[in-house]
């Protein structure tokens, strides 16, 4: 091999090592990978059902003309907590997931969850954000 071809066997190296290497002279490291949350349909179902069904429970509550109780009032309470834990089996907030529309509006939901559970629980007890919880679901679902 002459000296043209060992020069320029050495300019090639040098050249792929510049390429690769970072702006501190180290080598590129390749970014992580964005965490993803996999949803199972499984998973998907049985915590839409679990929230459907806790829907249906407040709807039944509220649906009564009578004046709350206080056993109503503490039912209504578990009835929310319940549907924050079907909504945490759906993921963490803000982690892509397989299931775009449950990326984007989890977050927003168990918010308004909590929000509500929170304000059931105020003495007096606001219910006007458990009543729209119904109308939650249907942002999503309502195209269906």
């Amino acid at each position: 091999m002459g000296r043209g071809e060992v020069l320029a066997a050495l300019v090639v190296a040098f050249a792929a090592v510049v390429s690769c290497s970072g702006p501190r002279g180290g080598v590129l490291q390749q970014a992580p990978a964005p965490e993803f949350n996999y949803i199972t349909e499984e998973q998907l179902e049985s915590a839409m059902w679990q929230l459907a069904f806790g829907v249906e429970r407040l709807q039944t509550i509220f649906g009564s003309r009578q004046p709350m109780k206080q056993s109503q009032r503490a039912e209504v309470i578990g009835i929310l907590d319940q549907m924050i834990v079907a909504a945490d089996e759906l993921g963490p907030s803000g982690i892509s997931s397989n299931h775009p529309r449950i990326t984007h509006n989890l977050g927003r939901f168990r918010e308004k969850l909590e929000i509500a559970r929170d304000s059931a629980s105020m003495n007096p007890p606001r219910y006007y954000l458990v009543g729209n919880l119904s109308g939650t679901c249907l942002a999503c679902h309502g195209s269906q």
